[in-house]
């Protein structure tokens, strides 16, 4: 069993390599991609990151629980199945949610997803297709009364990948539109938009570098050619889109190796990766550097606000080496500009990555201390309203949306719960 903290371990799920647009209308992903990266006013802002919390320091770092469950939801699969589910994200449409998932239909991995009703509580799950044995379960975009799903499919070629777009409409059966071949690597990330797709591969010489590359969704369910979104500067990888006033806006993040210190009286008694520098960046004329070039952000999510502006929360790990500790940092990204970075309250990061809960206003979560979990609610601008506060019901569950209605209700994942593998936790106002 996995909860696969989204749109992150990578997570709406991505996988980092290890080695490491505003896209102005969709027929033009990026004008210019050999320009460097911009250092204006947002490009070295890590490096004055302001270590205030954006909270008042005057109140605590954490307060009691929120929110506790609400005795509703609805299970994915028996008692039986739950250990080999995995759970991705959830999109609203018209009938209610739709929930990409991974379960096993012997002999293999299924793509698959869960339909729910508007209160959580009715279910049916609607299968697509076996799925690779360490992908993802498959990325959701509605696309007005139908749904589009990407996942990657088994391929009958060995040279290649396949990233398979499913359309699933209102009524009927769920087609394959379209397959999108990739160079084979050790990375699964991509992500999908009702008009675009996005992934990273590594490139071919020798000397590899991650290059995030895109492919509009045409009308008739074609796929464009593939275009290279990351300029020739970036090692890039972990793509995220969200639309923008004009199109969409791409983030990747970026690395570069450290120079290490060298002693020449150290014996090295093993070879492991090479520590690297690493932040965020997004498409534009030129691209854009988010965080600081000195950072070390191994994960973050995006979220879409009112007006095209995009709320990312990244995850700088700073000098940690073993997934503990560090910083989570917010950055609000406008069509021309992007704010300074600003860290998160609350009392310090366990192992995982944070991710954004999507509503009206949203909220975001996080593994604390002792592998707990917090959760901070945001305001319309995307600023935290009080201090985190310690969620027990979310410990061994990920959030995944708030529920239509009042007062909030969060839907989430539980894929070891065998009785509701989706539950729903009754939540107060910040």
């Amino acid at each position: 069993m996995r909860i696969r903290r989204r749109r992150a371990d990578c997570p709406k799920g991505h996988q980092m390599r290890g080695r490491g647009l505003a896209l102005f209308g969709l027929l033009a992903l990026v004008a210019c991609r050999k320009d460097p990266v911009a250092s204006g006013t947002s490009a070295d802002a890590g490096a004055g990151t302001t270590a205030a919390s954006a909270a008042s320091s005057a109140q605590p770092a954490v307060v009691p629980a929120r929110c506790k469950g609400a005795g509703a939801g609805a299970a994915v699969v028996d008692a039986g199945g739950a250990d080999e589910l995995e759970i991705g994200d959830a999109v609203a449409v018209e009938s209610g949610w739709a929930v990409g998932i991974v379960h096993r239909v012997a002999p293999s991995r299924m793509a698959a997803i869960a339909f729910l009703t508007a209160d959580a509580t009715g279910l049916r799950v609607v299968d697509l297709a076996p799925t690779l044995g360490d992908a993802p379960p498959p990325h959701l975009a509605a696309r007005g009364p139908d749904l589009l799903a990407g996942f990657y499919g088994l391929s009958k070629r060995t040279d290649v990948r396949e990233l398979a777009l499913y359309v699933v409409p209102k009524a009927g059966d769920p087609k394959v539109v379209a397959t999108i071949p990739q160079q084979r690597d050790d990375s699964l990330a991509f992500d999908l938009a009702p008009g675009l797709v996005v992934w990273d591969e590594a490139s071919i010489g020798p000397s590899p570098r991650g290059i995030i590359r895109a492919a509009e969704l045409l009308p008739g369910d074609q796929v464009g050619p593939a275009h290279d979104v990351s300029p020739a500067e970036s090692d890039a990888e972990m793509p995220r889109l969200a639309p923008a006033a004009q199109g969409y806006t791409v983030f990747w993040l970026a690395r570069r190796a450290e120079a290490p210190a060298f002693d020449a009286a150290a014996t090295a008694e093993a070879v492991g990766d090479v520590r690297a520098y690493s932040w965020l960046e997004s498409s534009g004329t030129p691209p854009r550097r988010l965080t600081s070039a000195s950072g070390h952000v191994s994960a973050y999510d995006v979220e879409s606000l009112a007006g095209g502006d995009s709320l990312l929360v990244a995850r700088d790990d700073g000098e940690s080496v073993d997934g503990s500790g560090g910083v989570l940092l917010r950055v609000r990204v406008h069509a021309g500009s992007a704010d300074p970075p600003l860290s998160l309250p609350g009392d310090g990061l366990g192992r995982g990555a944070p991710i954004f809960v999507d509503g009206p206003a949203p909220w975001i979560s996080w593994i604390g201390p002792h592998e707990a979990a917090r959760l901070l609610p945001l305001d319309a601008s995307g600023a935290p309203v009080g201090p985190p506060s310690a969620e027990p019901e979310l410990d061994d569950a990920r959030p995944l949306a708030f529920l239509r209605g009042s007062p909030p209700r969060i839907l989430a994942a539980a894929p070891g719960d065998a009785t509701a593998q989706l539950r729903v936790l009754a939540c107060s106002q910040p």
